[in-house]
């Protein structure tokens, strides 16, 4: 699937974060080579120290949002699929977007800075096509595992194939969970899966936190997933993005109006 446009946002956000995070180390080191480009007092010298140091700050600061990309992708649970995985490729790509020209500052001009113009130009295209090409073997990497973890995931309920003969409340057979008026016994992975939806939001946040100590403890869970369930109906996005993604989620959310705890 397309990436949809909250993540595109959200991937926006994480851009920004890895550069305020980033921008003091980088103009530090800046600061430093130049300094001893400087101090050998060879013109020749000053150019390529400002090369060298915006190819780092580029590096440096694409290499750490790519990881962040990455992990968003494991957070989020998306589906690694052909579109998805184009697309991401794309948003790898559009971050190594800039000039291909050095601005130096007016005192700093020559033949020398022709050739040092030249030089980063190539270099920096290199270092793109590099670092897009590390980002996509991430992506890569994610895919398998999760494909993997599919094929060897071993539930955490075993399919429930009785015949009841008296009254067990709204029971739900063969699903994430098995609902009814006592409890609600639900699979590691669905846990996992509501906290997944909740990063992010402290408030549903700690409603799955809630939910998870109280299926630690074996105490009732209704209670806590139907708190958990109108939060994140009352989120802007969170709800599409169950429908969407975690369909079993969804179902259980439409059922628990109909349970009392």
């Amino acid at each position: 699937m397309p990436l949809d446009a909250e993540f595109k946002k959200h991937l926006h956000s994480l851009m920004v974060e890895v550069y305020e995070k980033t921008i003091e180390e980088t103009e530090q080191h800046k600061r430093e080579v130049l300094f001893k480009a400087r101090s050998t007092h060879n013109a020749a010298a000053t150019p390529i120290a400002y090369k060298d140091a915006a190819l780092y700050a580029m590096e440096f600061r694409l290499s750490r949002t790519i990881e962040k990309y990455i992990e968003a992708i494991a957070i989020w649970g998306y589906s690694i699929d052909t579109a998805f995985e184009a697309d991401m490729i794309k948003e790898f790509w559009s971050l190594t977007a800039g000039p291909n020209q050095l601005q130096f500052p007016p005192a700093i001009r020559g033949h020398q800075v022709q050739a040092v113009q030249g030089a980063y130009a190539g270099e920096r295209q290199r270092l793109a096509t590099r670092l897009v090409r590390e980002g996509t073997n991430r992506l890569r990497e994610l895919k398998m595992k999760t494909i993997h973890a599919k094929h060897t995931a071993v539930p955490a309920v075993n399919t429930i194939n009785n015949t009841f003969n008296a009254p067990v409340g709204n029971a739900f057979i063969n699903s994430a969970a098995i609902l009814t008026t006592n409890n609600l016994s639900i699979t590691a992975q669905t846990l996992n899966d509501i906290e997944q939806i909740s990063v992010g939001n402290p408030e549903l946040q700690s409603a799955a936190s809630e939910l998870r100590n109280a299926h630690a403890q074996g105490a009732s869970t209704v209670e806590k997933f139907q708190k958990w369930a109108t939060l994140s109906l009352a989120v802007a996005g969170v709800a599409d993005k169950i429908h969407q993604y975690y369909p079993h989620i969804a179902a259980l959310i439409d059922q628990f109006k109909h349970v009392k705890p």
